[in-house]
């Protein structure tokens, strides 16, 4: 059963100021007041009176109806003295010059309260006129939320206080002023200092003392207890043995309970506040249930290919195991296995591994893949027997066919086997043909002797081509590999150019060159080189053959001699006789010709580039004896200038 929210009072504290408090255990003494000593200045309270502030050499409270916060009357009214109460010279204070008007609201703040609450208000003040005699004084009453207590404080003299009290009743905001009664002026000028409303206040606690709910839990299951803990508390557990410590505020709970029956624990927390002396204490109900312990024991280690059996004992109300067995025990394979027993809601759970021993390694693959190139001889790393059709073999084995083959081995321990697949492959050869040649315009396939992937991305047996270049194709068969390249060549059909016909001279002869790449030559001379000589005039052709076809072409020669002639005549007689009515010149052997014919004062008067074109004067044209100027190039020969006269006679 709980027990909640029990306080104890242990402590008495003391608390004073300026009047002595004694509190009970779970209260502190307190002020309500805000900036009641006013070293914070003109802040956390209101005045019917206008707020100066100091300057230097100004009188600021000569006004009446003034007030200033300071340290020194004197600064702010030379007819003024006094100092702080409690700090002087340097601590600062209210300095009034009053109104000559009684009810004035010289210091007022709004506060909260407690309800139900005694209260003492106190305040402390003085005369600030520097004046021996006889002068008004100011009368000085606290009023709270505007009911004014019957006593009052003369500020007569030095520092003097008054105190009253006042009960909050039901309420929670409380309105308190100091009000000056005195009506007249010439004085009437007081200080005040240190004001406070105090009482012994309830700590409000942010925690409660809480130990945890009534619960139910398994044997050795692990709960946690209490509450997040707080800076400033203190934490005591009344037990401790299954606690995973009795001095802090959320311990771990754990017990163990195989007795076959349910066992309660009774637990308290005592929570106490250090600062202030509050003490609470909680208590919590455990019950543990009981609960078999469970041990599968240690790991076990099983030759190669063995089991062992495992079992989780008996006593449970069910089983489970990781492989979804239900039953107490198995032979169970290499691996790791786990179980959960159940009794009522609870339950436990243990795994155990069944370990392979380690034995020596063979060495041998699982998978072998060999190319029959080679021969093959398998060999363990360690002593055994291969195991085969007709028997056994010894260490190592010559392999000559694709299959499954065993080794079996041992030591002091264990007897083992190894197993590994062997799988042979033939050498695939690609086998393409030599080095060839495609001839331009037409297509062929190049063959190998299996398929594979070819230099152009293609697989298969061939490959058909229609340029040059270097093919080369990859054949794979498992592990073989094998590889072959050909170069093709282009071959061009023949090209022939004899050159159009011509002619020469016949002392120079030409010659006629019909060569092409790898061909064979038959010219109309019988002869069968690529280039010949002409021997004369004729009608020369050749047919040139290669291993992509044949082409042909012929040329005409004309020899003529080698020396030139120029004919010239000396006159001529235009007289419309028909006979030598012209002047020209002929030849042979001229390649190119100038001719221009010049009058008595140097003038051309004909002139031409054809040979045998003739000069054929008008009848205006009188007789005369005329010069000519001739410029021949000879197609053999440098070119020359022939000058001369012509004679027309008609």
């Amino acid at each position: 059963m709980m027990l909640r929210s029990l306080a104890i009072c242990c402590i008495l504290l003391l608390f004073s100021q300026q009047v002595g408090a004694q509190c009970g255990a779970c209260e502190a003494f307190t002020n309500r007041i805000v900036n009641g000593d006013f070293e914070s200045g003109n802040i956390g309270f209101s005045s019917s009176l206008e707020y100066v502030t100091f300057f230097p050499f100004v009188c600021t409270l000569c006004p009446e109806n003034t007030y200033a916060i300071g340290n020194n009357a004197t600064l702010f009214h030379s007819g003024f003295t006094g100092t702080d109460h409690t700090n002087p010279p340097s601590g600062d204070f209210f300095i009034a010059n009053a109104p000559g008007q009684a009810g004035a609201q010289v210091w007022c703040q709004s506060i909260q309260v407690l309800p139900q609450t005694t209260y003492t208000f106190t305040f402390w003040a003085r005369d600030i006129a520097n004046n021996n005699n006889a002068h008004p004084l100011a009368v000085l009453r606290p009023s709270f939320n505007g009911v004014v207590s019957a006593d009052s404080l003369l500020a007569e003299g030095g520092w003097n206080s008054l105190s009253v009290t006042w009960f909050s009743d039901s309420l929670n905001m409380l309105d308190v002023c100091i009000i000056d009664f005195q009506s007249q002026t010439g004085g009437n000028d007081f200080g005040l200092d240190d004001i406070s409303l105090t009482a012994c206040e309830p700590i409000i606690l942010s925690q409660p003392a809480f130990a945890g709910n009534d619960t139910t839990i398994c044997s050795n299951h692990e709960i946690s207890l209490g509450i997040t803990p707080l800076e400033g508390y203190a934490y005591s557990w009344s037990s401790g043995g299954e606690l995973s410590s009795d001095q802090v505020a959320n311990p771990l709970f754990q017990a163990t309970n195989t007795s076959g029956f349910p066992i309660e624990y009774q637990l308290a927390v005592t929570r106490d506040s250090a600062d202030v002396g509050c003490m609470a204490i909680d208590s919590i109900t455990l019950v543990v249930l009981s609960m078999n312990s469970l041990d599968l024991g240690s790991d076990n280690v099983v030759c190669p290919g063995d089991s062992v059996y495992i079992d989780c004992g008996v006593g449970w109300d069910s089983i489970l195991w990781s492989n979804n067995s239900t039953a107490n025990g198995f032979m169970a394979a290499v691996g790791t296995y786990s179980v959960s027993v159940f009794i009522g809601i609870c339950s436990e759970t243990d795994s155990l591994q069944v370990l392979e021993y380690g034995m020596p390694a063979t060495g041998l693959p699982s998978l072998i893949e060999h190319c029959n190139t080679e021969t093959l001889f398998l060999e363990s790393a360690v002593p055994g027997i291969w195991i085969v059709e007709n028997g056994t073999s010894e260490n190592p084995i010559n392999i000559e066919l694709s299959g499954t083959y065993y080794f079996s081995y041992s030591d002091s321990t264990c007897e083992s086997a190894d197993t590994i697949n062997v799988e042979l492959f033939d050498y695939w050869q690609a086998n393409l043909a030599t080095d060839t040649v495609l001839c331009e315009g037409t297509q062929a396939i190049l063959s190998a002797a299996h398929a594979g992937t070819w230099n152009s991305g293609i697989f298969g047996v061939s490959l058909p081509i229609d340029s040059p270049g270097i093919y080369s194709i990859e054949v794979v068969n498992g592990p073989c590999v094998d590889s072959d390249t050909i170069v093709v060549s282009e071959w061009l059909l023949p090209q022939i150019q004899l050159g159009l016909d011509t002619t020469f001279c016949e002392d120079y002869p030409i010659v006629l060159n019909a060569f092409s790449e790898e061909a064979t030559y038959w010219w109309s001379t019988g002869d069968t080189v690529p280039s010949i000589s002409t021997t004369g005039s004729g009608l020369y052709s050749v047919e040139v053959r290669n291993l992509c076809g044949s082409a042909t072409d012929e040329i005409l020669i004309t020899n003529y001699p080698c020396n030139w002639q120029l004919f010239i005549p000396s006159c001529f007689t235009p007289n419309d006789d028909s006979f030598n009515e012209g002047w020209k010149v002929s030849g042979y052997n001229i390649d190119a010709i100038q001719l221009t014919i010049y009058n008595r004062l140097g003038d051309a008067i004909f002139h031409t580039t054809q040979m045998d074109e003739a000069w054929k004067p008008s009848n205006f044209v009188g007789d005369d004896v005329y010069n000519y100027r001739i410029e021949i190039t000879p197609y053999q020969g440098s070119k020359e200038v022939r000058t001369g006269r012509i004679y027309l006679v008609r």
